[in-house]
This record gives structure tokens, C-alpha cells and sequence, in this order.
């Protein structure tokens, strides 16, 4: 069952806005590793070692097909929070605190 400490641990991935960089990266293709250097403007090294951490916590999946490996999002509902908290985030930041 999961708790409030795993809860904490999965929210804890989105803390670092390098992670959400290439996760936005995703959102529409999936994308090598260069790739997703060109389009987020981080260093390859940053961008290896924070795809190895997504992929571990099951946030992101790869495919390998011949010697290229493409990345992207494993499953859909982590755009949909993402896309959620920064809806709600623009409300509070507008006033709107309407629930």
C-alpha cells in the first residue's frame, strides 16, 4: 500500500528543474540523449545521470533499436499531474484561490 513517505519520495523527483526540463522535453516525442541536450540546453553528463534516475523511479522508459537509444515519458498521467500543478500554481499566483 502506498504511504505518505512514497508519496514524498515520487513528488520529490519533480523537486529539480533540471528533471522537469527533460521531462517536458518529452512531452510530445520521444528523443535521444542529444536530443534532449539540444532542447533543454543542459550538459550531456547532467542529462545521462538525471535519465538514469527517471528511468529508475519508472517516470521514464527507453527503447534501444540498433545502436540508438530513444527516451520517453512511461506513462502519460505524470504529464497530466505536472500539467495540473501548474494550473493550480497559476491560479494562486493570479489570486484565484476559488477551490
Amino acid at each position: 500500500m502506498i504511504n505518505e513517505k512514497d508519496i514524498a519520495e515520487f513528488f520529490k523527483l519533480f523537486s529539480n528543474d533540471g528533471r522537469l526540463k527533460i521531462i517536458s522535453s518529452l512531452a510530445t516525442d520521444n528523443l535521444t540523449v542529444n536530443e534532449i541536450v539540444e532542447k533543454t540546453q543542459l550538459s550531456q553528463s547532467l542529462v545521462s545521470q538525471q535519465l538514469k534516475l527517471l528511468k529508475n523511479a519508472r517516470i521514464l522508459t527507453n527503447e534501444k533499436i540498433g545502436k540508438t537509444v530513444t527516451y520517453s515519458i512511461y506513462d502519460r498521467h505524470i504529464l497530466h499531474l505536472l500539467k495540473d500543478v501548474a494550473e493550480l500554481l497559476d491560479e494562486q499566483e493570479g489570486g484565484n484561490h476559488e477551490p
